[in-house]
């Protein structure tokens, strides 16, 4: 495991093939988070564990973060 995000709803993230998935929603079992929903570009959901999201190596995707890159890069 290389990089570690928080799963934040409404946040994109790319995974290390350049994958984009969206954070839906954290699922919470008796006040606890037990699973988060994801979403991908397609439409298609799926349902991870707290180990499962540890292990997919995720890096932010942010527009804001990529005009910021781009401008310094100039």
């Amino acid at each position: 495991m290389f990089l570690q995000q928080k799963p934040i709803p409404g946040y994109w993230y790319s995974n290390l093939s350049g994958q984009l998935i969206q954070v839906r929603a954290i699922l919470y079992t008796s006040g606890e988070r037990s699973h988060i929903v994801l979403e991908d570009i397609h439409g298609k959901l799926d349902y991870v564990d707290l180990d499962g999201w540890r292990n997919m190596d995720l890096v932010l995707h942010s527009p804001v973060v990529e005009q910021q890159h781009a401008a310094r890069d100039f």
